[in-house]
């Protein structure tokens, strides 16, 4: 990394309290572990169902539990293009210099996560109900991923440390959107690298593809993001 940009960052560092990004004790390979909770209910996945008012979930409990239940569907097809997106874009990843780990694929699943956030915080309950179903959904997968890597002990310890991982991260990006790239470079330097050295064009890179998925998200329909159809942008990789 250049010297001015090392110290540009260095100086945002140091004013800023950075919250740690290690996912201890798990250095695992994402190929070998991706999988997601695959049964379904038998609901209308795909579609979106009316958001039920308070009366309704009393005289008609059934629908108000199909409701629910679509919602849980369509949040975890959400999730997955989340989660899927490390592994689908290798030729990204491998231009960002990042390394096939657990961190890396959790630290590219809480970056989508946020940008869907994004959208989905101004969109009301349909959008507060979303949100929270994709939340649960990413805790669910970690702990699969945890057992399928055969990690049987401390696994409560590690989830609370990737939980307090997910809040620093999505703050600290919150930040970056609404102080700029400056503040944005800063979270993402320290998410995705550690605050090791880095090429200054991968960071601009991960900038620039941010920033194009945050609009592309903000384009998509509300129904499509409701009913589990949006898809992320592809990413070019770098020269």
């Amino acid at each position: 990394m250049p010297l001015s940009m090392r110290s540009t960052i260095g100086k945002l560092i140091h004013t800023w309290t950075a919250i740690s990004v290690t996912p201890h004790a798990v250095g695992l390979s994402v190929r070998s572990l991706h999988s997601t909770c695959t049964a379904k209910s038998n609901t209308t996945l795909g579609q979106e169902l009316p958001y039920p008012d308070g009366l309704s979930k009393l005289l008609n409990p059934v629908g108000y539990l199909k409701w629910k239940m679509n919602v849980i569907d369509n949040a975890r097809a959400n999730y997955e293009h989340c989660s899927a997106q490390f592994e689908q874009q290798p030729d990204f990843v491998k231009s960002l210099g990042l390394d096939e780990s657990f961190q890396g694929w959790f630290s590219m699943t809480i970056l989508h996560v946020w940008i869907l956030n994004a959208r989905l915080r101004g969109e009301g309950a349909n959008g507060k109900d979303m949100k929270q179903e994709v939340f649960n959904h990413i805790w669910l997968d970690v702990e699969i991923k945890l057992h399928q890597a055969g990690v049987k002990t401390r696994i409560s310890q590690i989830t609370s440390g990737l939980l307090d991982s997910y809040y620093g991260q999505t703050l600290a990006y919150d930040e970056g959107i609404y102080y700029g790239d400056s503040i944005l470079a800063a979270a993402l330097w320290r998410n995705f690298f550690g605050g090791k050295d880095v090429n200054a064009v991968q960071l601009l890179k991960l900038i620039e593809y941010t920033r194009r998925q945050l609009v592309h998200v903000e384009q998509t329909s509300l129904d499509d993001i409701l009913s589990g159809k949006f898809q992320f942008l592809p990413a070019s990789p770098l020269a």
